[in-house]
């Protein structure tokens, strides 16, 4: 499955738990099954993020508001890294997973 496949099946799930769990599990594989470094590292990065929202929140009522905000901050980290490595340049990957990591510390960590 390529992080593109990965992203898409995510932005099509419902918002809550049981997407952030499907999208933890998906990243599991792909960790193990992938050849490609960039890849692997984008999706180690992303299983991070999901697995901390299903910690935090699988047993907790939250309103559907606060579920949508979550899966877009997450989207648009996928989106960022999708279009990085899209372009194949390990450089350019990097860059990217490095931003999206400096944004998350300055965000409010919802997950």
């Amino acid at each position: 499955m390529t992080f593109q496949t990965l992203f898409d099946q995510f932005k099509n799930l419902s918002s809550g738990t049981d997407a952030f769990k499907q999208l933890k599990i998906a990243c599991e594989q792909n960790i193990i099954e992938n050849q490609n470094p960039s890849e692997n590292i984008a999706y180690y990065l992303i299983y991070g993020f999901a697995k901390t929202y299903v910690l935090l929140y699988e047993d907790q009522a939250v309103s559907s508001a606060f579920a949508e905000k979550a899966k877009n901050q997450l989207l648009d980290y996928m989106q960022q890294i999708n279009q990085a490595l899209l372009l194949n340049e390990s450089e350019v990957v990097l860059k990217t997973l490095n931003q999206v990591s400096e944004h998350y510390m300055q965000s409010d960590r919802i997950f």
